[in-house]
């Protein structure tokens, strides 16, 4: 995407349908090589719609490149959200831009450490933001990954 420029807002209910449509693309086509059929049959039944319905309640983000959106992420306490990036953009910065917007409200919440629940696909990229495995959670055939990362100095 050189001399694509990626733009990071607030996300707001004009985005829900567009954020609908990544969330299910991304399921379907990036996180079905990490997941069996079984699982990505039963989150396109309701995490797409989920996600589009947070956007006002979550401090959520999107992404937009050439006025498009092509990318969501979430913060809900202290909680990273539903990140998100268009099959067709993932790999060119739009997480990497999501995830520091969303780093940044949480510093600005005085949040001291964020949590995210990892699918198989994402471990790796939080890994890189320097989210450390705390547990694996199953839930029937679904593996996540409960991943943490300190953002603010401890109290002394």
């Amino acid at each position: 995407m050189p001399g694509k420029k990626i733009t990071i807002r607030r996300a707001a209910a004009d985005d829900a349908r567009a954020v609908h449509d990544i969330v299910l693309r991304a399921l379907c086509e990036t996180n079905a090589k990490d997941y069996p059929a079984s699982v990505i049959d039963r989150l396109v039944l309701t995490l797409p719609d989920k996600v589009a319905a947070s956007l006002e309640t979550w401090h959520a983000f999107t992404a937009f490149v050439d006025g498009r959106v092509v990318g969501t992420a979430s913060l809900s306490g202290h909680v990273v959200k539903s990140v998100f990036v268009h099959p067709d953009f993932q790999r060119r910065g739009v997480a990497t831009r999501l995830m520091a917007a969303v780093e940044s409200a949480a510093i600005g919440k005085s949040v001291p450490t964020l949590d995210v629940q990892s699918s198989i696909t994402a471990q790796p990229f939080y890994a890189k933001w320097g989210f450390t495995v705390v547990r694996e959670e199953f839930y029937g055939e679904e593996r996540t990954i409960v991943m943490s990362k300190a953002i603010l100095p401890a109290p002394e």
